[in-house]
């Protein structure tokens, strides 16, 4: 198992970052019910870290997107 933490083709997260930012909503929620204000400032950041993370995995996916775009509108043809 050694080295598969690290490999690009394991993805953790298929589903992307959602249901990450779901879980620490419903965490947020529990906070605010129970007034813990260091575990809405826990969740919070929490929150703000898998909506980072998601905005980011999808710019690369819109990327990736229209790079296969730009492939298939040149015809695949190599400019070399």
């Amino acid at each position: 198992m050694k080295g598969y933490r690290y490999s690009r083709s394991y993805n953790k997260y298929p589903d992307g970052y959602y249901p990450k930012v779901q879980y620490w909503t419903k965490v947020l929620e529990g906070m605010v019910q129970s007034q813990d204000i260091e575990g809405m400032v826990w969740a919070s950041s929490k929150i703000q870290y898998f909506i980072k993370r998601q905005r980011e995995l999808e710019l690369q996916q819109e990327q990736e997107a229209y790079s296969q775009l730009a492939i298939m509108k040149d015809g695949g043809e190599d400019w070399c």
